[in-house]
């Protein structure tokens, strides 16, 4: 019971935004929980402490943490993916434009000195 009575102790410590191992605000979740308790991200299984999983769900929604399902973080990950993605290819874009830009003022430069050297 000593790892439960550390889970309990860190969940209070996340609660009162005074963790000794974490920085100050951090989420509460299980993976913060059992790394503020000194154990490894994980080791709190729904199977083994699933009055612990309530505590640290109530507690992150009392304090206004968004706690979202598996399907909603996929979908939250895809959308930002998504985004990146858009970033990207507009910079990418911007990119060859400007790319175009410098090849014709070098271009441009060139001829400019070969007739200036004719003349």
């Amino acid at each position: 019971m000593g790892a439960l009575n550390d889970y309990y102790a860190a969940l209070e410590r996340l609660k009162a935004n005074k963790p000794e191992v974490l920085p100050k605000g951090s989420a509460i979740n299980n993976d913060t929980v059992a790394m503020e308790a000194g154990r490894k991200r994980g080791s709190i299984k729904k199977s083994r402490h699933a009055a612990l999983i309530e505590a640290i769900e109530l507690a992150a929604q009392a304090l206004g943490q968004n706690v979202l399902s598996p399907t909603q973080r996929i979908e939250q990950v895809k959308s930002k993916t998504k985004a990146v993605k858009n970033d990207y290819e507009q910079l990418k874009e911007d990119y060859e434009k400007l790319l175009q830009k410098c090849n014709s003022l070098l271009l441009e430069n060139f001829e400019l000195r070969h007739s200036a050297r004719i003349l």
